[in-house]
């Protein structure tokens, strides 16, 4: 059963595509993974029926009942083939829906092998994320965390050919697939412009059930909820899950506990204060469920989010300070240390987390 408050929305590509920030002060840096890395696969239960599924330090949950299971993002192909396998064996239930946070490639790829059992749900905004920009788009036009892959042209002949690309490019979560046919849309072995803009979702499944506010799913008589956002930063389709009946609250990449932000803090879409507002509604909500469950990090309560909030604020307290009294960027790089996070996972990005807060304040 399905109820849901408004009806699908689709914004221009442009709108999604065309916030870059003109800030980049140099290329960031092609993302690699190590090709003989084996994945970590996990499985734990949180509460009631719902369970939190792993791999490595990428995480999303599902709930369990007779009529099936409810599934949060699939993260990749390899992972989710794993998991249906072990849902055949541990449950013998398929799964009914697959729910998105929203529609970034290492979060929401794979979930096509549910398709013959499952709907799939996503915020409106989903499709336009996932939709080609124009043909006529080059490489030339790619700008921001896909820069290096456009990039790879090194014969320049207006596309990125599989030969070109370095063994070691980052690789689906829980697979030994390159990032490679995730952007490559028409499977023609090589990659356009508009292919590489988009990004490597071509694994995602598109959401079939789409909604603008908020919708609740009713499966086995337990309710799932995923509600919008709004505008912000990580993505414009970003949406929380909840799972009331079973007191668990589902978060994906705009906070994660004892992590640091990712790098450079997303900073190409620039909407600082819209984020900083999804994070206090959030952890106002979060006051509510027993547990929080995030896309990083592990299982926490509504005090982590708080600790997620505090870290911002105080970063942005002092990079604004350090821009009030005429300090370089690269001055600040150095002296804020944030060094009361040093136990927290990826400790070592606070000087890119420094320059993601001076472009938020700045541009």
């Amino acid at each position: 059963m399905l109820k849901t408050r408004v009806s699908a929305l689709l914004v221009g590509w442009i709108a999604v595509f065309g916030l870059v920030s003109q800030a980049f002060a140099q290329m960031p840096e092609l993302r690699r993974a190590d090709p003989n890395h084996v994945p970590v696969f996990s499985i734990s239960h949180v509460n009631g029926g719902v369970y939190r599924a792993s791999v490595d330090n990428h995480a999303t949950l599902f709930m369990v009942t007779p009529d099936g299971i409810v599934l949060a993002d699939p993260i990749g192909p390899g992972f989710a083939a794993w998991l249906k396998e072990e849902f055949d064996t541990r449950f013998g239930v398929p799964v009914r829906y697959v729910v998105y946070s929203h529609y970034h490639w290492d979060h929401a790829s794979g979930g096509g092998v549910f398709a013959d059992t499952a709907e799939f749900v996503g915020h409106a905004n989903m499709l336009t994320h996932l939709a080609l920009p124009p043909p006529t788009t080059t490489l030339a036009d790619v700008v921001g965390q896909y820069e290096p892959v456009a990039a790879l042209d090194v014969n320049g002949n207006g596309v990125v050919e599989e030969s070109e690309v370095p063994i070691d490019i980052q690789r689906f979560y829980g697979s030994d697939m390159t990032q490679f046919p995730g952007f490559d849309a028409n499977k023609d072995g090589v990659l356009s412009g508009a292919e590489v803009v988009r990004g490597p979702v071509s694994l995602v499944q598109a959401p079939n059930i789409t909604f603008t506010d908020e919708i609740e799913i009713t499966l086995g008589g337990k309710r799932v909820t995923l509600t919008w956002l709004g505008e912000m930063n990580h993505s414009k389709d970003s949406s929380m899950i909840t799972f009331p009946d079973d007191d668990v609250l589902m978060v994906v990449d705009f906070i994660s506990f004892g992590r640091l932000p990712n790098r450079e803090m997303d900073y190409e879409n620039g909407m600082f204060e819209e984020w900083m507002t999804a994070i206090r509604e959030t952890e106002a909500m979060a006051k509510n469920f027993e547990f929080v469950s995030t896309g990083h990090g592990p299982v926490g309560t509504w005090e982590d989010v708080m600790a997620w909030r505090e870290y911002l604020e105080k970063l942005q307290a002092q990079v604004a300070a350090g821009i009030a009294a005429g300090r370089t960027l690269e001055q600040m790089q150095r002296d804020i240390t944030m060094d009361e996070y040093s136990d927290w996972f990826g400790f070592d990005w606070v000087d890119e987390n420094v320059l993601g807060m001076y472009h938020f304040l700045t541009d």
